[in-house]
């Protein structure tokens, strides 16, 4: 199940966005095709959960599709719906170049107020430095770059930041104050959980819709605080 899938021909959507009265309507006049799964385009059966939850379904048996890649086009489907309910249009897969000539590509990359700003989804493994080297790219190119990554990889991260502001910003002497989850001003990452509601996850086990992280990135709101980044 997810929150967020693409219509027909080609519109990112996402179901908490949609009342309920207007989803149950929805349900009863779509066509099989009209909604396609982001992990594999799959025809997408239009569902609520005994909760009250609408979401997106396969019609038949599960994706094949592997978790990484299942993780990754799930988590850009539902970027790019939030971005679609605010009024904003994001691509996706966008290369770019540094002024020294490093090339990158955003997984996904829009414009608003002046700002030009991407979204790596990161669900794999990946060392320290190359987060800091790919984050360094973007900002040489005057690109803000916001990380979410799953759950998993949030400790294993969070373990080697926590290591490297211990040294470097505190004498390998614990504060007395803590260092919250331990991220770096630097590196702004945060927690994505695509099942479900699909929400994202701060310290201190706080959560926001996709939609309501986007809004805290354009308006300030999310912010670096006593060693977590989160939302005010």
């Amino acid at each position: 199940m997810t929150q967020s899938a693409w219509t027909r021909d080609g519109r990112p959507v996402d179901a908490a966005t949609i009342p309920s009265s207007d989803w149950e309507a929805l349900k009863q006049a779509a066509q099989l095709g009209d909604f396609v799964m982001p992990c594999c385009k799959a025809p997408a059966v239009l569902k609520t959960s005994i909760n009250g939850l609408p979401f997106f379904a396969h019609l038949a048996d599960e994706c094949a599709t592997a978790p990484e890649t299942k993780w990754h086009k799930a988590g850009k489907a539902a970027v790019l719906a939030a971005l679609n309910s605010l009024g904003i249009e994001g691509r996706e897969e966008v290369p770019g170049r540094s002024p020294s000539g490093d090339k990158w590509e955003a997984d996904v990359l829009f414009s608003a107020r002046s700002r030009t700003i991407v979204i790596e989804l990161q669900r794999s493994y990946q060392h320290l430095r190359d987060f800091t080297r790919r984050q360094e790219r973007y900002t040489a190119s005057a690109v803000e770059c916001y990380w979410l990554v799953r759950k998993e990889m949030f400790i294993t991260l969070g373990k080697a930041t926590s290591r490297l502001r211990l040294k470097r910003d505190f004498g390998n002497v614990f504060p007395s104050g803590g260092i919250g989850t331990g991220m770096l001003m630097e590196l702004p990452v945060a927690m994505l959980d695509t099942k479900g509601e699909q929400l994202v996850l701060f310290g201190g086990a706080k959560t926001a819709t996709v939609q309501a992280w986007l809004v805290g990135i354009l308006n300030g709101t999310y912010q670096y605080r006593g060693g977590s980044w989160n939302l005010g």
